[in-house]
């Protein structure tokens, strides 16, 4: 599916759910970011870091809670590393369809 039309929809299952807030918008768009980066692939690695520069959120509490929304609402899969070195593992999954 091109970007576009999954943030589109992304922002249209955002805006009728009280539970989403500016960083989850925020965090959505930069893991679509490095999801283009990373050439559409469908499972894609990226560090935690990485994520929260380009989504601007500054407390790992807030990043966490957003993933765990973004994860628990079946917009994504999210497999953590905790290696230091090695990036976590991250699955958009097909949502256009859910109301």
């Amino acid at each position: 599916m091109e970007t576009a039309t999954i943030l589109a929809s992304f922002l249209k299952l955002a805006s009728g759910n009280q539970i989403f807030r500016q960083s989850h918008i925020s965090l959505f768009s930069a893991i679509l970011a490095v999801q283009d980066k990373a050439s559409k692939l469908d499972k894609f690695r990226v560090s935690r870091r990485e994520l929260m520069k380009y989504s601007a959120i500054r407390s790992y509490t807030t990043y966490h809670k957003c993933m765990s929304d973004l994860v628990d609402h079946g917009l994504l899969e999210y497999e953590p590393s905790y290696h230091p070195t090695i990036a976590s593992r991250i699955r958009l999954l097909d949502f256009a369809g859910k109301p």
